[in-house]
């Protein structure tokens, strides 16, 4: 039997000890959250807060130790001088199929629930900038983008990347289904899975796109969580999961267009 070479065990060690580190991060600080919620709110929702940057904690930490260093990290995934296209896509592709499944459900007979940010766009505008502060996407796209994907990349193809990626990602946020006042407690885990492996793809997509450039992604993930306090197609309660469901068809039907256009063929930021 051929054993692994030192270059493979190192890649992979490499890899382990970055979801060690993330997953450790982050799950410690959600189940401290969870410990002390019943009696200390605000530490709870500091710990939460802190949970969401294991992604990128553990991305700074192992580029700091690495040979390239935390300069080359950061200039890399800073990348911002792209095409106003691409930051138009990643901000309004969320809110199209958002859009697209609320219109869907109404065809099929559903009801629109209110939308929280009805005769509140002030607050509205306001919640994209905490979302993209300390709602998800700093503390986690320099990890997931920034350093996970392109090493992912290195060994498989653009779209195997994304599915692992998102199957890794799915994984990290299990702790919060069981976190009271969560989305993610009030959504099917399996359907959370789907969900989010699709974004992985498109994701991915639009970092390759892009030279490797986290701005966008950070652009995106801050769109996907924001828009959805605008189109009410997350369940609430005892609220049908027929939105996000169809949602999750839609995140899936353009993923494949992707990669059938372009992630099949291509394995390196181009």
């Amino acid at each position: 039997m051929m054993q692994p070479s030192e270059n493979q065990r190192s890649y992979t060690a490499n890899l382990f000890t970055y979801c060690l580190i993330a997953f450790g991060w982050s799950w410690l600080c959600w189940l401290c959250a969870n410990l002390v919620l019943p009696f200390a709110g605000v530490a709870a929702t500091v710990l939460g807060i802190l949970a969401s940057f294991g992604p990128s904690l553990a991305a700074i930490v192992l580029s700091a130790l690495g040979s390239s260093g935390i300069h080359a990290f950061l200039a890399q995934s800073c990348r911002w001088r792209v095409s106003w296209v691409w930051y138009g896509i990643a901000f309004l592709l969320p809110a199209a199929a958002m859009a697209i499944a609320l219109g869907l459900h109404l065809a099929s007979g559903g009801t629109l629930p209110p939308s929280p940010a009805s005769g509140r766009w002030l607050l509205a505008v306001l919640n994209f900038i905490l979302v993209l502060l300390i709602g998800g996407p700093l503390g986690e796209e320099f990890g997931w983008r920034g350093y996970l994907l392109p090493r992912l990349q290195r060994r498989f193809s653009a779209l195997w990347a994304s599915i692992i990626l998102g199957i890794i990602w799915s994984i990290w946020h299990l702790p919060l289904f069981f976190t009271p006042g969560t989305v993610q407690q009030q959504l099917p885990i399996a359907l959370f899975f789907l969900n989010t492996t699709a974004l992985s793809i498109l994701f991915t997509w639009l970092f390759n796109r892009t030279g490797g450039s986290v701005v966008i992604a950070i652009v995106l993930h801050t769109a996907v969580n924001s828009w959805a306090w605008v189109f009410p197609i997350l369940p609430r309660a005892a609220d049908s999961l027929r939105p996000y469901s169809i949602a999750t068809v839609l995140l899936w039907s353009m993923a494949v267009v992707v990669s059938l256009v372009s992630l099949r063929q291509s394995s390196q930021i181009e």
